[in-house]
């Protein structure tokens, strides 16, 4: 398992918040969690440091931030 920097963790906790705000439907299920929080993960983990972006990867790449 990797361990993050405190900055890191930052990184990833407001890209988490941001991609809840932008999904157009609620985020309730704990799988699409899960995904959005491995989604966002690695590509901190893989250098990517924009929450904006990180969020917008993660809901298309889980499909969370698709309309009903």
């Amino acid at each position: 398992m990797r361990m993050y920097s405190p900055e890191e963790l930052d990184v990833l906790a407001e890209a988490y918040d941001r991609a809840l705000d932008k999904a157009p439907r609620g985020i309730t299920s704990t799988e699409t969690t899960q995904q959005l929080v491995q989604e966002i993960a690695w590509a901190v983990a893989n250098g990517l440091r924009d929450e904006d972006t990180l969020a917008n990867i993660a809901l298309e790449r889980t499909g969370a931030g698709e309309a009903i």
